[in-house]
């Protein structure tokens, strides 16, 4: 403990400004001490331990010693607050209550004023030091600070739990996503495979180019109707969405979703033509809705074309 906090009080005057030093230096032993134990660290300074509470060397050796100051109501808000939450770190206890060390400093101070209310008030003074001075129950209370932090810890806990459950269902879309992802993939491959025609008669090649748009096709629509079957339906409208956007043609979109009809993804289907007539020009809605109509689904084209028109 530094020699200023341990320092005698010498003379008799002022017998509540020395309650109020006798008190406030195991507050100040309390911050000086957690300081000093911290790995890699000196002991804090005076000076250091007076800026942590918006005071001053000078006026903090007034403080703790008989000089007629008293700090003021600040200086013991603050105190009182560093000293809780170093107590909380420590499993200590302030052994005194906010209301306490205020009345003391209050008393103190009329003291030094000569308040003729103090008479009344150093009364009090003597009662709270009678009970700082017995081991109660009321003082081993945990101060309102260290239930406060507590309970910041806790919450911190149900915090975090709750993000790491949201990151391992992000982790799980993902997946899902890069999923799609190789499965488009697998379906331009195909499309690549039929792009390049073999020197063939007409009708070799109709049939060629039929069997390459039902390949990709169905490629396409087992792939989104797995991820629907699997709870995935976001991902599954993704997949198509960008399917028949960037790699089928209006013809291979049809076959798509009279596939999916045969299979029973009506949700998907409904969406899918949603999202194609609305965003699609003229010429694919067109070739789209002829296509379904040749295919025997009339319903779908003209679902097809309402959606173009709104």
């Amino acid at each position: 403990m530094p020699r200023w906090l341990t320092k005698p009080l010498v003379g008799d005057g002022l017998p509540r400004k020395r309650q109020l030093v006798l008190t406030i230096r195991p507050l100040l032993g309390l911050l000086w001490a957690q300081g000093s134990t911290e790995p890699s660290s000196t002991p804090p300074k005076q000076a250091e331990l007076a800026k942590r509470l918006g005071s001053n060397s000078t006026s903090l050796s007034r403080f703790v010693s008989l000089d007629p100051r008293v700090p003021g109501q600040k200086f013991i808000e603050s105190l009182y607050k560093e000293a809780c939450l170093e107590a909380a770190v420590s499993g200590a206890h302030v052994g005194i209550t906010l209301e306490a060390l205020q009345d003391l400093r209050t008393s103190a101070d009329g003291e030094r004023r000569g308040c003729p209310s103090c008479v009344e008030l150093g009364g009090r003074i003597d009662s709270l030091t009678t009970q700082l001075n017995s081991p109660t129950a009321q003082l081993n209370a945990p101060c309102p600070v260290c239930v406060t932090r507590e309970k910041e810890r806790e919450d911190a806990v149900a915090l975090t739990a709750s993000l790491r459950r949201e990151a391992a269902e992000l982790r799980a879309r993902v997946q899902a996503l890069e999923s799609s992802e190789a499965g488009l993939q697998a379906c331009l491959a195909t499309a690549k495979a039929y792009r390049t025609p073999l020197p063939v008669t007409r009708q070799q090649r109709d049939r060629q180019r039929s069997q390459k748009e039902v390949a990709v096709a169905r490629q396409l629509a087992a792939q989104a109707s797995e991820l629907d079957r699997t709870g995935q339906q976001d991902e599954a409208l993704a997949l198509l969405r960008r399917g028949t956007t960037e790699l089928l043609s209006p013809t291979e979109t049809a076959l798509v979703i009279v596939e999916l009809r045969q299979q029973k993804r009506d949700h998907l289907v409904d969406n899918l033509i949603h999202v194609y007539g609305r965003d699609q020009g003229d010429r694919p809605v067109m070739t789209v809705a002829a296509e379904l109509y040749e295919e025997g689904v009339p319903d779908d084209a003209g679902a097809v074309l309402r959606a173009a028109l709104k």
